[in-house]
């Protein structure tokens, strides 16, 4: 059976969901096939025993009344689902430290001058700085049409305004984090604030956003409102979302180009277009005949800087998380005593931990007189033989024990230094290794943000909305760096700008209008 469409999208997660519905919007006939049983992606939820769990979103960005996330969903239709602000964004906890980053930030800057006055000239430096970067931040995200659908005049004069505004970041990119942190801290234990941080810009970048209040919480009942929300609109326009159904591979016409896709059980559906919010290196090597890419653009990806998967558990409780000292804010649990690349090492002795309670910030997402917590570290397919899995990763006793294992010593941690007799009011919980990561997304290594923002990656290129196959466009985490809801509906529009250019040129406008921060002009 053969389906003409205008535009096939491959995945359901946000950039995907986002391409259907913005191309939905301008009249064209879409089909989004997702291999996985529902939609979301990372926004998906889950329910156990009465407890609601986001799956991997812990907070959300750019989707307040200034973002741009927001204003492409404002573009797509109305009522997108309200994002409450975050007031209490971070707590830093180690045995040196203990601090709370709000979205009032000067308050923790009096807190620092408080305890440590001795580098009171250093403090009000750092966050006078974070300040004026928050600004800077604001324009830049303020601009996010992609170069691949502008003139070479629009280039010249976008490249100008993100160099205007991104010059004075890049000593914040360039500078070694411990040379760096002895210009705002002469103390030791007052640098231990930011053991876990790989960067000078990982410590002032979430300063930066808490001054432009630029932190929300899920909308009620979880991050798949927001999925719902979009997959809505695509259906009520017409355009079609298969679940449960994998695409095969990647049909190409006689000039090489993209025409449509071939799915799991046989058929075929012809499109103009083909939209890959997905794993991009499954695509290129998968999903594609062989040699249809060049071998340097596969091992560009594969040598890519990836951001790590993750350990999770996920904990229903027998009462509120703020009777074990947990609200609405992320914690960030560290040692001082473990260097940087072993916060992020995947040793669960050393690594930092990250705890936030959906309960404190929405109340259904635990049962009445309960609470949740959801525990995150960083974390590795390749650590213990691939986590003791059989040759094509097959789980069984030993996968069972180690994640246990794994999970026993972060709760132990946890006990130790934040919340004595965890345990005893557990009542529910499951736990998430990289290898289910990997198989819920497909994602290479089973990354939870997909590319980061390196020299090595944005030098060769990695991130791009264009592929070497005409009419095959990236709409997800893989088009950009950085990962993300705000980055997969960047990418997401971005591929639908370059299909409306062709096929909805009145279309194209609008939406280049609200990516280039004209929206409305």
């Amino acid at each position: 059976m053969e389906k003409k469409v205008d535009v096939v999208v491959i995945g359901a997660g946000a950039g995907g969901l986002t391409s259907a519905a913005l191309l939905s919007k301008a009249g064209l006939n879409i089909v989004v096939a997702e291999s996985q049983p529902g939609i979301g992606g990372y926004l998906a939820c889950f329910e156990r025993d009465g407890y609601r769990f986001n799956s991997s979103i812990e907070w959300l960005s750019e989707c307040g009344p200034e973002g741009f996330a927001r204003a492409v969903f404002d573009h797509i239709g109305p009522d997108f689902p309200h994002c409450p602000p975050l007031t209490k964004l971070f707590r830093g906890k180690n045995d040196a430290t203990d601090y709370l980053l709000t979205d009032h930030p000067f308050d923790m800057r009096d807190q620092l001058i408080k305890e440590f006055p001795e580098d009171e000239t250093g403090i009000r430096l750092l966050f006078d700085e974070a300040q004026k970067l928050g600004g800077r931040l604001r324009g830049l995200t303020q601009c996010v049409q992609s170069a691949e659908t502008m003139s070479l005049l629009q280039k010249f004069l976008h490249h100008h305004r993100m160099a205007f505004l991104g010059m004075p970041m890049i000593r914040f990119v360039r500078a070694p984090i411990d040379k760096a942190l002895t210009r705002y801290f002469s103390a030791e234990r007052a640098r231990q604030l930011f053991c876990s941080q790989e960067s000078l810009m990982s410590v002032i970048v979430p300063i930066a956003w808490a001054f432009t209040g630029n932190y929300q919480k899920c909308p009620a009942g979880g991050s798949e409102v927001i999925a719902q929300w979009l997959y809505d609109i695509v259906k009520e326009a017409g355009s079609e979302i298969l679940v449960g159904c994998r695409v095969d591979g990647i049909e190409l016409d006689d000039y090489g180009a993209a025409c449509g896709v071939r799915l799991e059980d046989g058929r075929v559906i012809a499109a103009k277009y083909v939209i890959a919010a997905c794993d991009l290196l499954s695509v290129y090597e998968s999903m594609l005949p062989a040699g249809a890419v060049r071998p340097g653009k596969i091992n560009a990806l594969r040598n890519a800087d990836l951001y790590h998967s993750c350990f999770s558990i996920f904990i229903g409780l027998d009462c509120p998380a703020s009777e074990l000292g947990f609200g609405e804010e992320a914690l960030n649990l560290t040692r001082s005593d473990v260097n940087r690349a072993d916060h992020v090492g995947g040793d669960p002795h050393q690594t930092i931990i990250s705890v936030l309670s959906e309960s404190e910030r929405d109340a259904t997402m635990a049962p009445p007189g309960k609470g949740s917590l959801t525990i995150h570290c960083p974390a590795y397919m390749s650590y213990e033989s691939n986590w003791k899995t059989g040759p094509d990763f097959e789980t069984g006793d030993a996968y069972n024990e180690l994640k246990k294992k794994f999970a026993d010593i972060l709760l132990d941690r946890l006990e130790a230094g934040v919340a004595p007799g965890l345990r005893g009011h557990i009542q529910m919980m499951n736990i998430a290794t990289p290898i289910s990561y990997w198989r819920y997304t497909g994602n290479a290594q089973g990354t939870t943000s997909s590319l980061k923002p390196t020299g090595r990656n944005i030098r060769a290129g990695v991130a791009r909305h264009k592929t070497p196959i005409k009419r095959l466009l990236v709409g997800g985490d893989w088009g950009e760096y950085g990962g993300g809801l705000p980055m997969a509906v960047k990418s997401g529009a971005n591929a639908s700008l370059i299909v409306l250019k062709d096929l909805k040129p009145d279309h194209f406008s609008e939406l280049r209008n609200v990516l280039s921060g004209r929206s409305g002009a």
